[in-house]
């Protein structure tokens, strides 16, 4: 058994990142990378690419009890054949090394089957941070069977927002997480952004339904899979969203759309 960079043991060699781009350098013909390497990438590389990026974030009007309130955000597990319960738990174990205030997860936590959230939920049942665990899922987990997967979720102590939003008392105030789900609708095959709203007009009446009552000055963080849909949002009410889906950059390719 070996042992990462961050100390994490992990009973398989992890290709890293640099490994993968000098062989892409090695090779001349462009093509011949694109053919033999993307399939090493995207089943060797990427399902195993675990980074902690830490970013600060300016909000207006933000209270000062939320000044430093820390939020670890974790994404697109798609716990699968690519993806397996280890990996996942390399995941979990660095993010609990980082002591947050609050841990998000923004979808995608099945690949093509729910059976896949009895294991997904049993790894991640063991996140830790001071304010609990919220989690909204993603298309992958709506193509599958929603119920069952979001079932398990809540079992592991995650609470899922359905099209739902719960406030978080911190240190006297408020904080609101509203979570909408995907509707499964992606925007694959180059169709317009027209037809994207079209799809996901009942998600943004949903989220007019949820900001409904919130007092004014109270912080709002919404959580949702898709990116995209943060071009919907009612101006002005959202004070930061985050959300999933792009696997860090993967995100529309010419002609083709977004492949995820």
């Amino acid at each position: 058994m070996s042992e990462t960079a961050n100390g994490l043991p992990t009973k398989q060699r992890i290709m890293s990142r640099r490994t993968f781009l000098r062989l892409g350098c090695g090779t001349l013909l462009s093509g011949v990378v694109a053919s033999v390497l993307g399939p090493v990438y995207a089943t060797e590389v990427e399902p195993r690419w675990l980074e902690v990026i830490r970013l600060s974030i300016l909000l207006p009007g933000l209270p000062e009890a939320l000044d430093g309130f820390t939020i670890v955000q974790l994404s697109d597990f798609h716990l699968g054949p690519h993806v397996s319960s280890e990996d996942l738990r390399r995941s979990v174990e660095v993010t609990n090394t980082l002591g947050a205030d609050l841990v998000v997860l923004t979808g995608d936590f099945v690949y093509r089957s729910a059976g896949y959230s009895t294991p997904c939920a049993r790894e991640l049942a063991s996140l830790r941070s001071r304010y609990g665990l919220y989690g909204v899922l993603g298309n992958h987990d709506v193509w599958t069977d929603p119920d069952k997967v979001a079932s398990n979720l809540t079992k592991a102590g995650i609470v899922v927002l359905r099209n739902g939003r719960h406030p978080l008392e911190v240190k006297g105030v408020r904080l609101w997480l509203l979570g909408i789900e995907d509707t499964g609708y992606t925007g694959f095959l180059g169709s317009s952004f027209g037809d994207f709203r079209a799809m996901w007009q009942e998600a943004a009446a949903g989220l007019v339904r949820l900001l409904t009552g919130i007092p004014n000055g109270e912080s709002r963080l919404l959580l949702v899979h898709n990116p995209d849909f943060t071009e919907m949002l009612p101006e002005g009410r959202i004070d930061l969203a985050l959300c999933g889906h792009t696997h860090g950059g993967q995100v529309r390719l010419p002609f083709i759309g977004p492949p995820v």
